[in-house]
């Protein structure tokens, strides 16, 4: 793996014959992860990281490698980019197939800086981190589990880190699922009362699956830095 480039991944899951491969999203409504990761191989970090990086790298570098805890990491798309960059990763995924993918990928130079752990929300801790990164990871999260899990990143987050990653709003078709979380702008800006937004864009779309369904998308992508 090269500094700025993710890997391909390595490993696929077949599709049924005649069935023909769906879009990654259509695999994600189903919690059917290992054809993500085949879906998503080889995509870049994703847009949030790489503000929160840009936003890391204008303040004066520590003396140490910074900590980033990357939510839901997959198969290290967002991963890959925080080591390149000389961050220590923990990297964490309710699904062993992730941490099967990202582990190998990494450059031994690299290892160092990384520990992986599988866990689901409901029992992970997280450690107090410079940057707590959910890429499209919190909507997935069962709403029971939310308040406690956003208090842990919250509690995790010191004065002057950040939280990058998305939360999914109410227009979301997704909304109709019972085992996701979904928030209205108002509740978002109240959930980040502890941070200054240094980014949010509220997004909606529209998106065609391979199966002909369209999927409306309401999402809010955020980069907050932890109040002073």
């Amino acid at each position: 793996m090269t500094p700025g480039h993710s890997p391909q991944n390595p490993w696929t899951t077949s599709t049924p014959s005649g069935e023909a491969p769906l879009k990654a999203h259509e695999y994600a409504q189903r919690r059917d992860w290992p054809r993500y990761y085949t879906a998503v191989a080889g995509k870049g970090p994703r847009d949030t990281l790489l503000k929160a990086l840009e936003l890391f790298e204008k303040e004066p570098a520590p003396g140490a490698p910074r900590l980033a805890v990357d939510l839901g990491c997959g198969s290290g798309r967002d991963t890959f980019e925080l080591l390149n960059r000389g961050w220590r990763v923990l990297a964490t995924d309710s699904h062993p197939m992730a941490i099967d993918l990202l582990f190998p990928q990494v450059p031994a130079a690299q290892l160092s800086r990384l520990e992986c752990l599988v866990a689901g929300f409901e029992k992970l801790e997280i450690p107090d981190a410079d940057l707590v990164n959910a890429s499209y990871a919190l909507p997935f999260c069962d709403p029971a589990e939310f308040p406690r899990l956003w208090d842990r990143i919250v509690r995790a987050t010191p004065a002057g880190g950040r939280f990058a990653g998305q939360f999914f709003g109410p227009r979301d078709d997704w909304a109709a699922l019972p085992d996701r979380t979904h928030h209205t702008r108002a509740q978002v800006e109240h959930l980040l009362a502890d941070f200054i937004l240094e980014q949010i864009n509220e997004v909606e779309n529209r998106e065609a699956g391979v199966t002909g369904e369209v999927k409306n998308w309401h999402i809010f992508h955020v980069v907050a830095r932890k109040r002073r």
